[in-house]
């Protein structure tokens, strides 16, 4: 344990004031608390967003946190990797959707104390709407929301995006858009005694809104901050007289498929901070909008991110095990029904990081550069003894050539020249410069990702690192940058 404070309340730990009076047992914690805000200053990134008491937010990314933003960061992208992996099988992509909705359903439903059954997935997959009952039928639009996730990777994140998701739930079209016309009131927090507002004033929901916008526009936070960020300031908002807080959640959900995580965005289990966490997230929300630190929100939301991602690496296992067929889909035995057995040997922690370690493993190393275990392999170039090659003329293809292909003791050789000539380049930058710089063609922040196995920002910045240093340009593409390698003197 940390003799400093300061870090044994932030990195170890992430505690509000009063919880760190609790776990030191006196309410004399001036000078401890003191040195808390000292260490977590170190650390700080403030945002351009304010509470109504014109606070700006902020966001603390302590080591350990920072630390544990990437593993999250790695998991969702090699279970999302898993994912799209099963989906090759149309039986198993119809399963494994239909296992997830549910999951995501049901907590809904406990969420708003709707009759849950387990025939009403595939109701809502086959669209057989008719059989429903009113209070079902705001499944059915949960479950349109999240199809709208679904497509979101082609949709820019705007205030029309917003609009469509809030027409699920009623809300009026934008042409004659109404945001909420009175000001929310609850009884948990009264800004007369706290002197905190627990919402923002209708005359400011439109500045608070556009700020917002121009926040998304240009933060370079991490992937899962920023939903931390959409969650919490639009429900802070309420745009909508109701159902803002789901509206927030299906928001930064379509975020994260903007961000080239479209398969698995729909179904990790924010609304489990609407169902088993709602004390802890109504606990985290007044702190954040007392103390504008969005962090402890953060820390919240990384463990409820943990949890939902283990529910769906035991769906996609149970899939991929049961051969279910197209039109039945059987699923997991409800807990209280399942008989407790001895285990003799504990289950690997991840269920895939065991297979994906043997797997490397076997495989022949890289000399120069070794990708991370969650990077894809890259395909071998052929050798000259496969026999004759069919020109693209031959094979009646829409280009007349094709670029040459060096081999891999030439890219080796390329990828050591890299390192040796420019030492501001990482070997894993080295590693992917050198199997990708064919002029004329373009690559993306998630090309990276996936080639190396590093997280999402750590591929941005080696991406934005290669175009500053004059290999790549540049370029904005509909709602993504794409990279295209330049002359390289």
């Amino acid at each position: 344990m940390s003799s400093n404070q300061g870090e044994r309340f932030s990195n170890e730990r992430y505690l509000t004031m009063n919880q760190v009076s609790r776990a030191l047992g006196t309410t004399l914690i001036d000078d401890i608390w003191k040195e808390v805000l000292q260490y977590r200053s170190m650390f700080s990134t403030t945002l351009t967003l304010r509470t109504v008491e014109r606070n700006r937010l902020r966001v603390v990314l302590t080591p350990k946190i920072n630390d544990r933003l990437n593993q999250l960061d790695r998991r969702i992208s090699r279970i999302q990797s898993r994912i799209q992996e099963v989906s090759v099988n149309p039986n198993h992509q119809k399963a494994l959707k239909t296992l997830l909705s549910r999951d995501i359903l049901k907590t809904i439903a406990n969420s708003y104390e709707i009759t849950f059954s387990e025939g009403i997935v595939n109701q809502l997959i086959n669209n057989s709407i008719s059989v429903l009952t009113p209070r079902e039928m705001f499944l059915n639009d949960y479950f349109r929301g999240l199809e709208l996730v679904s497509r979101s990777a082609d949709i820019d994140f705007t205030e029309e995006l917003l609009a469509d998701v809030g027409r699920l739930f009623n809300a009026p079209p934008l042409s004659n858009y109404l945001y909420r016309t009175t000001d929310v009131k609850t009884g948990r927090q009264v800004s007369v005694i706290n002197h905190v507002h627990p919402h923002v004033l209708v005359n400011q929901i439109t500045e608070a809104i556009a700020d917002f916008y121009a926040f998304m526009a240009t933060s370079t936070l991490p992937t899962i901050v920023q939903s931390a960020v959409i969650i919490f300031y639009l429900d802070y908002i309420k745009p909508f007289e109701a159902h803002s807080e789901i509206i927030a959640i299906l928001m930064a959900k379509a975020f994260l498929a903007e961000r080239e995580l479209a398969l698995i965005a729909p179904y990790l289990n924010f609304e489990l901070i609407l169902e088993r966490y709602r004390e802890n997230r109504d606990e985290v929300f007044a702190e954040v909008k007392k103390s504008a630190d969005l962090t402890y929100f953060i820390d919240l939301l990384i463990n409820v991110l943990n949890e939902s991602l283990q529910t769906i690496e035991e769906r996609i296992v149970f899939v991929v095990t049961h051969e279910l067929e197209a039109e039945k889909h059987a699923f997991p035995v409800p807990e209280e029904e399942i008989i407790e057995e001895e285990v003799s040997e504990e289950p690997p922690s991840d269920l895939f990081e065991h297979a994906q370690a043997e797997a490397i493993e076997k495989a022949k190393p890289v000399p120069v550069y070794v990708p991370k275990p969650g990077a894809i392999t890259l395909p071998t170039p052929p050798s000259e003894e496969e026999g004759p090659k069919v020109t693209p003329r031959q094979a009646n293809l829409g280009i007349t050539e094709l670029p040459p292909e060096l081999s891999e003791n030439d890219i080796m050789r390329l990828e050591r020249h890299l390192r040796e000539s420019d030492p501001s380049l990482t070997r894993a930058q080295a590693y992917f410069y050198a199997r990708h710089c064919t002029m004329g063609k373009y690559y993306s922040i998630n090309d990276f990702k996936e080639v190396t196995g590093c997280a999402y920002e750590t591929a941005r910045t080696s991406m934005d690192h290669l175009a500053n240093s004059g290999y790549y340009r540049k370029e904005k593409f509909k709602n993504k940058f794409i990279y295209t390698p330049t002359k390289k003197e």
